[in-house]
């Protein structure tokens, strides 16, 4: 499945609308399991569903779905049940491809405006939001520990590792680890 177009807009060989909606959710909760057990099977995916952050993602994906076909109120009724029932605020227009993974919902904050690519994976209390008008960018398999803050128009790169509590105010390269306040780059893996 190719996730980034032009318009981070997630292409499902079924269309968009609702057919848009199950195949994100099964990556999601495929991918979760994948993090937790190491494997994918439909009895792991059907209990990622009630771990942990579960809730967070159906709820996101559900709210992107209602606004897709263009029903923004009930969208917003559901980003505000998000948020009273996860405490987690993804903002409505916030995109991300197929894979996400919410490890702990709770303080998790994304600017509306955030474009993310596959296989996120983000702890709790992460907030990645906007500076100047301007918001992040996350590449596909990037990793972001709890506590991160991710701030302005920056780019972190594909395979990129956020560490726990770290303030990114710069672009991060693919492939690369970044820690502390503000986040500087500590290693970058090999092949990059």
């Amino acid at each position: 499945m190719k996730y980034l177009t032009d318009h981070f807009e997630y292409v499902s060989p079924a269309g968009k609308g609702r057919s848009w909606l199950f195949p994100m959710l099964r990556a999601d909760l495929a991918a979760r399991s994948a993090w937790y057990y190491g494997r994918v099977g439909r009895g792991l995916s059907l209990r990622m569903l009630f771990a942990d952050g579960g809730l967070c993602t159906v709820l996101y994906r559900l709210m992107r779905a209602l606004k897709r076909l263009h029903l923004g109120p009930l969208a917003a009724i559901v980003y505000r049940l998000n948020a009273f029932l996860t405490g987690a605020v993804i903002g409505r227009g916030a995109e991300f491809g197929p894979g996400l993974v919410i490890l702990h919902s709770v303080g998790l904050v994304i600017n509306t405006a955030v474009r993310g690519g596959e296989n996120a994976i983000m702890e709790g209390c992460v907030t990645i939001g906007a500076e100047k008008g301007r918001s992040p960018t996350l590449g596909d398999h990037v990793f972001v520990g709890s506590g991160a803050r991710i701030l302005g128009g920056i780019s972190v790169g594909n395979g990129a590792r956020i560490g726990a509590n770290a303030v990114v105010l710069s672009d991060v390269p693919d492939g690369a680890t970044a820690v502390g306040v503000p986040a500087k780059v500590v290693k970058i893996a090999e092949g990059n």
